[in-house]
């Protein structure tokens, strides 16, 4: 009987103990809040290299003089090496900060990678071969070329490079990682013919690109969840003179809505399809998409680096203040976050008091510098990209991170900002 009433006392406190416990639980916030990370992706633009404006922090001495570099845009289509390795004066890449970027990329366990434009130097016509005179500028096509014509061609060095980028970054898509391209100036455009986007170049960018625009089974595969309402721009309701399809496009992950736009389509050359895009947030709002994410090449606002100023070049403000402005109302609007690159430098920033949004410039990939010196203030000198965590509760966390022109310093987080829209 003692026996018992001894058993029925040790019962009692550990159902009290057991209580204790779980009460403890559910009343402790930082145990009772489980919120999921439910998707995590990266996004970075700019790792070609420049043959010709290198950045001096990667010159490498013994190697300045030693051949030549290709250089598409060029009159000849090569120039002396400024001090780039073997590799890098071949390929036109940025290779070890890229390749630190990507390793870290997948240490942060990024199931996307939004690459925002200018992975190559391309800056040339991939059409047939042609002679240009002195300047570059003239040019008549090779009617019978020969081997030599065909090596030394744009298209050639232009195919080529795509090769080695796509190399690259086939460890991230045999790894877990899946990688989105958005077509940057260096891809589409023509330095010679005016600095202007070529249908040859926009059809080598699909013919390079366009299996990664969407491989919906590998994709699958590699987020766990499958790409839907896949869409592709016609180009036509912004009234722009090619297809845009997989240079603009859209898609969904569960309640996040992703779309690629391409902001120099011919004949439009610095302009975002802001028609398109409006109508395309608006279809996705339709469907319950809850969170916007746009990536372009060109910012809409220029971001002031050191003594650097605009060109008509350096940002949809500065092609087009209306239009800039309109593509900005639109972004903000639908509460999207812009991520773009094209400015080789760093900044997260709100613009012209449209509150909503955020710009968030990621183009330090690998390719030099915006800037000769550093602000002070700023990491516009530091190889730098965003990882973003979309939490189940909807929340949305951004984190940057960077490393020093040294290659070799640690990795430092750079700031976290939080892109939920209340």
């Amino acid at each position: 009987m003692f026996d018992l009433k001894i058993n029925s006392l040790k019962r009692q406190a550990i159902l009290v103990a057991s209580f204790s416990v779980i009460a403890a639980i559910y009343s402790a916030p930082s145990l009772a809040v489980v919120d999921p990370v439910i998707l995590t992706f990266s996004t970075v633009g700019d790792s070609r290299q420049d043959s010709v404006a290198i950045d001096p922090s990667v010159v490498k001495t013994a190697q300045v003089g030693v051949g030549n570099c290709q250089i598409p845009s060029g009159a000849t289509g090569l120039t002396p090496n400024p001090g780039l390795s073997g590799q890098d004066c071949k390929w036109l890449q940025n290779t070890t900060a890229w390749a630190r970027i990507m390793r870290t990329i997948q240490s942060q366990k990024s199931q996307l990678l939004f690459f925002n434009g200018d992975m190559i130097m391309g800056y040339g016509k991939a059409g047939v071969p042609v002679t240009r005179n002195t300047t570059g500028v003239s040019e008549v096509a090779i009617t019978s070329p020969v081997i030599s014509d065909v090596l030394n061609s744009d298209a050639m060095q232009i195919y080529k490079q795509y090769g080695f980028w796509r190399g690259m970054v086939a460890t991230l898509m045999e790894t877990g990682t899946y990688v989105v391209p958005v077509p940057g100036n260096h891809e589409v455009q023509c330095k010679r013919c005016g600095k202007a986007s070529q249908v040859e170049n926009e059809n080598a960018w699909r013919d390079n690109m366009g299996d990664l625009i969407l491989d919906t089974a590998r994709f699958t595969s590699l987020v766990g969840t499958a790409p839907t309402n896949f869409s592709n721009s016609s180009g036509s309701a912004d009234g722009l003179a090619t297809d845009q399809s997989q240079l603009s496009y859209s898609f969904d992950v569960g309640q996040s809505h992703f779309v690629v736009i391409n902001t120099d389509a011919v004949g439009k050359d610095g302009y975002a399809p802001t028609a398109w895009l409006d109508a395309d947030m608006i279809a996705a709002e339709g469907r319950n998409a809850k969170r916007m994410f746009v990536f372009g090449h060109k910012p809409a606002m220029f971001y002031y680096v050191g003594s650097v100023v605009p060109t008509p070049t350096s940002s949809l403000n500065d092609k087009d203040a209306t239009a800039a402005t309109a593509f900005w109302t639109v972004i903000n609007n639908h509460k999207a976050t812009y991520f773009s690159g094209h400015e080789h430098t760093y900044k997260v920033s709100k613009l012209n008091g449209l509150t909503n949004s955020y710009q968030v410039i990621v183009g330090a990939g690998g390719s030099p510098f915006e800037s000769a010196v550093s602000t002070g203030t700023t990491n516009d000198r530091m190889y730098s990209w965003a990882t973003v965590k979309i939490f189940q509760s909807g929340a949305v966390q951004m984190d940057t991170w960077g490393f020093d022109p040294t290659l070799t310093n640690p990795i430092v987080k750079l700031e976290t900002v939080q892109l939920t829209h209340l």
